[in-house]
């Protein structure tokens, strides 16, 4: 068995191993403490033996780094924030030319870019990423990997709703999942009053989980190769817009909507506002607005959530808020100027439903992801659809149409892939109102 093959191995195991712990602890039944004890001691073990796997894993990676040439990561130069994202957008374009040109990608990355040594290592790390061997190796550039990622949702924010909220953040890193413990409504650990030499209440925790799965959001798009060679440089910046308005469209739409979830969709947030924590708005003028804000804040803290509420709504309901005013003509919420209502921040963006506004409790949406794969190639035959894209021949010998041989047309086409996911983790985290005209 390989080093890698032995820490996915050791991974697998030690998730099984969380999971036996985390079902004891719920249970928590009399005479289970040995069991807890022996299920912590199996978790600290497997813990130590996967740290030793991937250390040595990690040594054998830096000594191939270092006999390869590859910078080392002090030798790499500070990259400022606003340049992180442009990295994973530089990536893209040079991964694709240089498969179209049949020539190294570090030819590319020099003429287009000169001696650019991040843009090589996130190159070179995202290439290898896509190798099992390679993904749970710390090296140089998987850093500059996860800081790019972040900066790539920062480019986001003025488009999408998503990288603008407060949500429990995660990456998948190479894992097939990822299990976030919450906690249970019952039972508790609350102290509770007592007589002189009465007996103390004895309490419990109760646990929870939900998992987390990559759910792959996926794209291709097609250049001929004429327009690739002859807009150098202006196709990085066509590539660059396209990705953040397409991005934000596409990742608002998916989380902002009602679609139930499955194994290969996130269910929209709107799945999650049920029974009283949904209604229809009592209409536009000011006591309205007040009402169906009151309405709302209620039912979330009578479920005892609201520890980051966030509203979200499209940019016409905000400016409702902004000019509504008292009969004496003063603004009816003051606080807007300060983007806020009833003291929860506000989130604007027109990929949010006009009629519809949202009220979430941030600290209970978990959202995990990671950065976006590019692989480009000029040899494939593509279905061009962008609805409901067929194989080129299905199970009944019926051709998709229309299709494209990119070989023919002297085309080239650019997948890009990113898988993410996201969960509401308790009930009424999710409040909305529809049919808003404010």
């Amino acid at each position: 068995m390989t080093l890698s093959e032995q820490i996915v191995s050791k991974q697998a195991d030690l998730v099984a191993a969380r999971d036996v712990l985390v079902d004891l602890v719920a249970k928590s039944e009399v005479g289970s403490e040995i069991a807890i004890d022996e299920a912590t001691a199996t978790v600290d073990k497997l813990t130590g033996e996967l740290d030793r796997l991937k250390a040595a894993e990690a040594s054998i990676q830096k000594s191939v780094a270092r006999s390869s040439g590859a910078p080392a990561i002090n030798s790499i130069p500070r990259v400022k924030d606003s340049e992180k994202a442009d990295l994973l957008v530089k990536s893209a374009l040079v991964t694709f030319d240089a498969y179209c040109k049949r020539v190294p990608v570090e030819q590319v990355i020099e003429q287009r870019f000169g001696n650019d040594e991040a843009l090589s290592a996130v190159v070179a790390y995202t290439k290898a990423a896509q190798n099992p061997a390679m993904t749970n190796v710390a090296g140089y550039a998987q850093e500059l990997v996860r800081d790019s990622y972040g900066a790539f949702m920062d480019l986001l924010r003025g488009e999408s709703v998503v990288p603008q909220l407060p949500l429990q953040r995660f990456e998948f890193n190479g894992y097939q999942n990822i299990r976030i413990p919450a906690r249970a409504a019952t039972p508790n650990l609350a102290g509770a009053f007592r007589a002189e030499g009465a007996a103390i209440r004895v309490g419990a925790i109760g646990l929870t989980s939900t998992t987390l799965t990559p759910k792959s959001l996926g794209v291709i798009g097609t250049y001929t190769n004429e327009l690739m060679e002859r807009s150098t440089p202006n196709i990085l910046d066509i590539i660059r817009t396209a990705m953040i308005q397409d991005t934000a469209t596409a990742l608002d739409t998916a989380f902002l909507g009602n679609t139930a979830g499955s194994a290969t969709v996130p269910a929209g947030i709107q799945t999650a506002a049920a029974g009283g924590n949904t209604a229809a708005s009592a209409g536009n003028t000011t006591a309205n607005i007040i009402a169906d804000v009151r309405a709302r804040l209620q039912a979330m803290t009578a479920l005892n959530l609201g520890r980051r509420p966030v509203w979200i709504m499209n940019p016409a309901r905000w400016y409702g808020v902004k000019l509504s005013v008292t009969a004496a003509g003063t603004p009816a919420f003051p606080e807007a100027a300060n983007g806020t209502l009833m003291g929860a921040p506000v989130v604007t963006s027109t990929n949010v439903p006009a009629a519809m506004v949202f009220l979430v409790d941030a600290a209970e949406i978990a959202f995990a992801g990671g950065a976006p794969r590019f692989l480009g190639t000029d040899v494939a035959t593509i279905h061009e659809e962008d609805t409901a894209p067929l194989p080129i021949i299905g199970g009944t010998g019926t051709a998709a149409q229309p299709v494209r041989s990119l070989f023919q047309t002297n085309s080239s086409a650019l997948r890009a892939t990113w898988e993410i996911d996201w969960a509401v983790m308790r009930a009424g985290a999710v409040q909305t109102i529809s049919a808003a005209a404010w």
